[in-house]
């Protein structure tokens, strides 16, 4: 209890440091604030220091450091995306290219629910990606949401993210 109780004052302390130093920019210096006296209108001729704005942008080092942090994630984590079919085959086809174009996941599991459809590759685009890491599971009966769990117990992987065949992807 003791040793938490360490590492919670340790955190505090680390992110109030954080904040501090990120605070210190936004305070204006009365040394460093830059003012100019012209003939002209004020509009006309106006000079900014540094400390005058703040970039809400992210910086080439902060998109690395991004990407860097989702290439870990990738490797850390091996994901299987798993996908339920009933009868929305054209959004399932969807869902799956914009799945296998993410390259966050090692594989795609498809389980058909309807065992009235037979669903195959040949409804996926190819583009650059191989259609193998792409298996569909067409079931005999209507497993409901059952089907996800016993999806993911076919991964390959340690981990799965599920989608129904409703899902839309553009919002990502």
């Amino acid at each position: 209890m003791k040793i938490r109780g360490q590492h919670a004052i340790l955190l505090i302390s680390l992110l109030s440091l954080l904040i501090l130093t990120q605070l210190h920019h936004l305070v204006p210096n009365a040394k460093q604030k830059s003012t100019t006296a012209s003939n002209k209108s004020s509009n006309d001729n106006v000079q900014l220091n540094s400390r005058d704005y703040i970039n809400v942008g992210f910086s080439e080092f902060e998109f690395l450091q991004s990407k860097q942090h989702e290439i870990e994630i990738e490797q850390k984590y091996n994901l299987t995306a798993i996908l339920l079919h009933w009868k929305r085959s054209t959004s399932v086809a969807r869902a799956v290219n914009y799945l296998v174009d993410s390259n966050l996941f090692k594989e795609v599991i498809i389980w058909n629910n309807n065992p009235n459809i037979n669903l195959n590759k040949t409804i996926f685009k190819k583009n650059n990606h191989s259609l193998d890491s792409i298996r569909i599971i067409n079931s005999k009966e209507n497993l409901k949401d059952e089907a996800k769990y016993r999806a993911c117990a076919e991964a390959n992987t340690m981990g799965c993210f599920y989608v129904d065949d409703d899902w839309e992807a553009s919002f990502y």
